[in-house]
């Protein structure tokens, strides 16, 4: 079909009239002076940015190519309106070449760029803000988004870069260079490299990363890099890639960590790690954006194997951790450690200059430390508090063998949460080859003065089993032993917590036998004290039934039920046990059950530090025999709450329910007590899983 010739015209005047536009625009470009579009270019930089954004050198384009250049000199890069202090980024001159075809889909790659001169200025206030995220809020608990993908860069060189960075959460002050060269020589091996010193808390700090030639880059292969950080005297050490380059979202790292104490790593890692001994650890270490999994942990803490894996999810403003560890045999020591007990260190420590915290609570002369700071049995390490607020946690933990001195502890397991500021560890589990330990902690340090919660159980406890480690020796008692302890108490050391503690300690023994082990153990002739206890009885004499109850007020553990049962002797207690300054002021006597005209008994008096008490006969006081009746009237709560306390089994006990039931009708009325008595069977059934706060005063 013919074309009609006006047709054809009109469209070769359009085609003309097009190639016309394109090379006038082509000579424009060519020959425009670029720099008039300076202004426009920092306008729409700043508004994308929300920084200020200035070229104050000259803007040069050379478009004649598939992968045009374009040269920016004197670059700055401000920073977001609360950081005013100093520029960003300031660069003397920026090359950067740009690839047209793969822009077609929306693919940006920069065959080469060249960095002169850079001048790199980062911060991260106290409010977590930093002026590297194009955010001008603080992070919130929020997801965050994943970590942008930078362009893909073929080359890069990076000529005299200086880099600055100030972390105020992290106590960290780093000044350093970068440098990216193009080839490797002998001389320089590692052509890519960033090298700074500084302080973290105080103590010195260095960082080194060493890579090869950042030239001919392939998305697709990672690029590996060495790096060593050395904070006070932690080192880490690692050999790490980048999955993608220039994807910093996706991380490979087999490190090695080692240090004086793990805790410290919180200024590195923001993690509340627990207070250990020394350690040497390696693991593998994953990231996938803001989610980092830490694998095959393998090393030493202190003298415990430690191993397991871990999972941390830092995408929000709190860091969730959680995860499975394991030791094939741990020293009851080292896991001491994370209760307080203090360790020496043979380097600068972190935690030297960490802010010093206000007591939780003053204490009254009468509970001052021992002279020896070290000579307490409950610790006086503060509990972080800003750390236990900063993460949450759901980790197991298991030892499958453990080493406790004289304790044959088998297995140790607990599961930790930290949730919100509130730090669970339930269950608590000790097992023995016969019987076990159990219990629950929670310690809610949302307030300014942490809140403490303790409840620990004995269960069917052999006593056989408890002995020294000599050969030949003999446990000072045999039987079975039930206890339970609730405590409530405000502090942020377990020192502070007992200190002002309340509650309830109970052991039962509901049946058993007193060895002449026991006079060895307490280094006095326990027969002049307890009224002939062992005497012609092979060394050994029966137990039928032994409790020990007291009540905690303010700190104060007053006994107010010792008894226990022999088949010769009746044995009672009283005195106190001051938990703040650990103090002991213990009185045991024991009556015979015969009446005996040849022979006086007086008490056995338990003074001193828990740590080093002091066992002997108070010859002074003088009992009269067979005052059993007056030895009975320090009784003060019924049979059933004392046995249910424990264990609900316990009440049926006949020797232990008749026992304490005949000592009740002897003594004289109990007077007041924190320990509120039970009216009725319910109240009593009510006591059998746990004390209610009716029965069990709590300040």
């Amino acid at each position: 079909m013919a074309v009609n010739p006006r047709v054809w015209a009109l469209l070769r005047w359009i085609g003309i009239t097009l190639g016309a536009f394109v090379v006038i625009l082509l000579l424009a470009l060519t020959f425009m002076d670029w720099n008039r579009l300076r202004h426009p270019i920092e306008r729409i930089a700043s508004a994308h940015s929300g920084r200020t954004v200035r070229i104050d050198g000259d803007l040069n384009v050379h478009i004649w190519s598939w992968a045009p250049t374009v040269t920016v000199s004197r670059l700055t890069v401000g920073n977001p309106p609360w950081e005013p202090e100093r520029p960003m980024l300031k660069v003397e001159r920026l090359q950067v070449q740009l690839k047209l075809l793969p822009l077609l889909a929306g693919n940006v790659i920069l065959p080469r760029v060249e960095i002169f001169r850079p001048d790199l200025y980062l911060h991260q206030d106290k409010q977590g803000r930093a002026n590297w995220t194009f955010e001008n809020q603080a992070p919130t608990n929020e997801p965050a988004p994943r970590p942008p993908k930078l362009p893909v860069v073929r080359d890069l060189l990076i000529e005299s870069g200086k880099l600055t960075l100030t972390d105020e959460i992290r106590r960290l002050k780093l000044n350093g260079a970068i440098q990216a060269h193009e080839k490797a020589s002998h001389d320089d091996p590692k052509p890519f490299r960033v090298e700074g010193k500084g302080t973290i808390n105080a103590q010195p700090f260095a960082l080194k990363v060493d890579g090869g030639p950042l030239v001919n880059l392939d998305a697709q292969h990672p690029y590996p890099f060495a790096l060593a950080i050395t904070a006070g005297d932690i080192h880490v050490v690692s050999d790490g890639k980048v999955l993608k380059p220039f994807d910093l979202a996706g991380l490979d790292f087999d490190v090695t960590l080692s240090g004086s104490d793990l805790a410290e790593g919180f200024y590195l890692t923001q993690l509340a790690l627990p207070n250990t001994p020394p350690f040497k650890l390696r693991a593998h270490i994953a990231r996938d954006g803001m989610r980092i999994a830490v694998t095959g942990i393998a090393g030493k803490v202190g003298s415990s194997d430690l191993g397991g894996e871990l999972d941390i999810d830092a995408t929000r403003k709190r860091p969730w951790i959680s995860g499975d560890l394991v030791s094939n045999q741990l020293l009851m020591s080292d896991l001491a450690t994370s209760l307080g007990r203090k360790q020496p260190t043979s380097g600068p420590s972190l935690d030297a200059n960490a802010p010093a915290q206000q007591p939780a609570k003053p204490e009254s002369p009468a509970k001052t430390p021992p002279p020896d700071p070290d000579a307490r049995l409950f610790p006086d390490a503060h509990l972080q508090v800003d750390r236990v607020r900063a993460m949450d946690a759901d980790v197991h933990f298991r030892a499958k063998s453990i080493q406790a001195g004289s304790i044959p502890f088998k297995q140790v397991a607990f599961h930790i949460k930290l949730d919100n500021g509130v730090l669970a560890i339930d269950p608590l589990a000790l097992e023995m080859s016969q019987g076990h330990l159990t219990g629950n902690v929670r310690i809610d340090a949302r307030a300014q003065v942490p809140r403490a919660h303790i409840d620990v159980r004995v269960k069917d406890i052999e006593l056989d089993q408890i002995k020294g480690k000599a050969p030949g020796a003999t446990a000072p008692l045999g039987g079975v032993m039930e206890a339970r302890a609730v405590i409530d108490g405000t502090g942020d050391s377990v020192h502070q917590v007992m200190s002002n503690a309340n509650g309830m300690l109970t052991l039962i023994m509901p049946n058993g036998e007193v060895r002449s082990a026991f006079a060895e153990l307490t280094g006095i002739n326990v027969s002049k004290g307890l009224g002939l206890l062992l005497k012609g009885s092979n060394d050994r004499a029966e137990v039928r039934c032994g409790v020990a109850q007291f009540g905690i007020h303010d700190g104060d553990m007053q006994a107010q039920t010792v008894l226990f049962d022999t088949q010769n002797v009746l044995i009672t207690g009283k005195g106190d046990i001051k938990l703040g300054p650990e103090q002991l002021n213990l009185s045991i006597k024991g009556d015979p059950k015969k009446i005996r005209f040849t022979r006086l008994r007086t008490p056995v008096e338990i003074k001193g530090h828990l740590l080093d008490p002091s066992i002997g006969v108070n010859v002074g006081d003088t009992v009269k025999q067979g005052a059993i009746a007056a030895a009975l009237g320090t009784l003060l709560t019924p049979a059933a709450a004392v046995l249910a306390f424990v264990d609900p089994g316990l009440a049926k006990d006949q020797n232990c329910a008749t026992l304490l039931a005949s000592a009740q009708s002897k003594g004289p009325p109990p007077p007041k007590s924190d320990v509120a008595k039970p009216e009725d069977a319910a109240a009593k059934s009510r006591q059998a899983t746990a004390p209610p706060t009716s029965d069990l005063k709590v300040r």
